[in-house]
């Protein structure tokens, strides 16, 4: 049901106006006090004293003077000489409660008076915007509609005097195809041009969006030269305070960490493991945000880099490590840079943003643990391409040299894992028959058959897991 707020407005403001009006008519409700003033005659003893008094009350003590109790009790009115008590009569005239809600009814329908004729102009402003609104389209649908009638009409007339003209021998069908082919060449080349000044502002925008993002990368190495810093220290980024510096005989460390992928192979006690934890330090010292993949270790031993031990959580980073990858060389394209140079824009950079080395430890065992053999598979061939240009280096470490063993989805590509690079420790005989590191190592840069491998010495790096 619509309502009348016009009406309920007047209806509202005639209740407040009543409810005002009635409400000094209302009980009282305070104390009052009824005076007479009574002077005495001073004629007491003479033979007219009655007559006398009796004119005095005519005069004066016919007439009661009401005032508010309160103003009586404080002798607001008193002059500075009082007149006796004995000359007045006083009468109490106690307050009368009132139950009445006139002074609730006059606030109350006020307010609503004044909500109701808010609305009723709010709506009448609705109204006379919609008509508007209404009228502008009438308008804007009639003009469309004139000049799409103007226009057919105008091609029908064409097109009826063409074969007029057709009819008569004054143009050929001929000359009447090629008007159109020239009219329908004519509206390709305007389309193509459109589409291409499409393009042209599209492509503008995506230059000035790549000079913007380059400008913030510059600006912001810029601040961190001038604050002094390279990158945000964290817990998990914390670089040891002095760098490790190697004997030129285990130089050949650092050519094996210039490279996008190797392998570490060995028997259990040859020495990976020490080999491992000396290629963590030293990427940790070139400001590498390191993690370590192994679903049989204990997280809590160690300190200054991120473990994966949870099968979920691996299948969830092998599973984003190729869009990872992606994201970098669509980062390279918005900057306008050559791939070969986007190292220069992670270096400064710190954890997942910046350079990511990765060790695939206990690798023979993912798959036992649930690891995911498509994702980790995927994951090895992504791994297995130039991805040290993006700012990542992978290490694998294997028991056997059998890739079977590692993945069974690797067949078709095993032959580029068996090509990597690699470093296979020599473990010998221990004194109580145990294998442990002889201190040696094969470095097979050519892949697991390579002739020309050369025997290495490893160092010697302390057991330590805190980086």
């Amino acid at each position: 049901m619509k309502i009348n707020h016009a009406g309920l407005t007047v209806l509202c403001a005639a209740i407040s106006l009543c409810s005002a009006y009635y409400l000094p008519q209302t009980k009282r409700p305070f104390d009052l006090v009824g005076v007479k003033f009574c002077p005495q005659t001073a004629n007491m003893n003479r033979n007219n004293a009655a007559l006398s008094q009796k004119e005095l009350d005519k005069k004066y003590c016919s007439y009661e003077h009401k005032l508010l109790k309160e103003v009586w009790e404080r002798k607001q009115f008193e002059a500075s000489q009082p007149l006796p008590e004995s000359s007045f009569i006083i009468r109490n005239i106690p307050s009368v409660k009132s139950d009445r809600i006139w002074y609730l009814v006059s606030p109350v329908a006020m307010g609503i008076a004044y909500l109701s004729w808010a609305k009723k102009c709010e709506d009448s402003e609705n109204n006379a915007h919609l008509e508007l609104e209404g009228f502008k389209t009438t308008i804007k649908l009639y003009g469309a509609n004139s000049r799409e009638e103007r226009e057919f009409k105008t091609q029908a007339v064409k097109t009826g005097w063409d074969k007029e003209r057709v009819k008569f021998g004054f143009i050929s069908i001929e000359a009447i195809q090629d008007k159109f082919k020239r009219q329908q060449e004519v509206q390709d080349k305007t389309h193509t041009s459109t589409k291409k000044q499409f393009d042209l502002a599209d492509s503008e925008m995506d230059k000035k969006i790549a000079e913007n993002l380059r400008d913030k990368h510059k600006a912001d190495i810029e601040s961190q030269k001038i604050l002094g810093s390279k990158g945000i220290d964290t817990e998990e980024n914390k670089t040891n305070s002095t760098n490790l510096k190697l004997e030129e005989k285990y130089h050949w460390i650092y050519k094996l960490l210039k490279l996008p992928f190797r392998v570490l192979s060995g028997e259990q006690g040859s020495g990976k493991s020490t080999l491992e934890r000396l290629m963590i330090r030293l990427l940790k010292d070139d400001v590498y945000h390191i993690i370590v993949i192994n679903p049989e270790t204990n997280p809590t031993v160690w300190s200054g880099v991120q473990v994966l031990a949870d099968a979920t959580v691996i299948n969830e980073f092998m599973g984003s490590f190729p869009e990872m990858v992606r994201e970098r060389q669509q980062q390279a394209r918005d900057l306008k840079i050559d791939e070969d140079d986007y190292l220069d824009v992670v270096k400064d950079k710190s954890g997942l943003e910046g350079k990511v080395a990765i060790f695939l430890m206990e690798s023979n065992t993912y798959e036992v643990h649930g690891v995911d053999p498509d994702l980790w598979a995927n994951f090895l061939k992504q791994s297995l391409t130039n991805i040290r240009k993006w700012g990542f280096t992978v290490c694998l470490t294997a028991h056997s040299g059998n890739q079977t063993s590692i993945s069974n989805k690797l067949a078709g590509f095993s032959k580029m894992i068996d090509a990597a690079p690699r470093v296979e420790c020599i473990a010998k005989a221990g004194s109580d028959g145990e294998a442990v590191s002889s201190g040696k190592a094969w470095l097979k840069m050519k892949g697991v058959n390579d002739k020309e491998a050369v025997e290495v010495e490893l160092y010697n790096y302390p057991k330590s897991k805190k980086f």
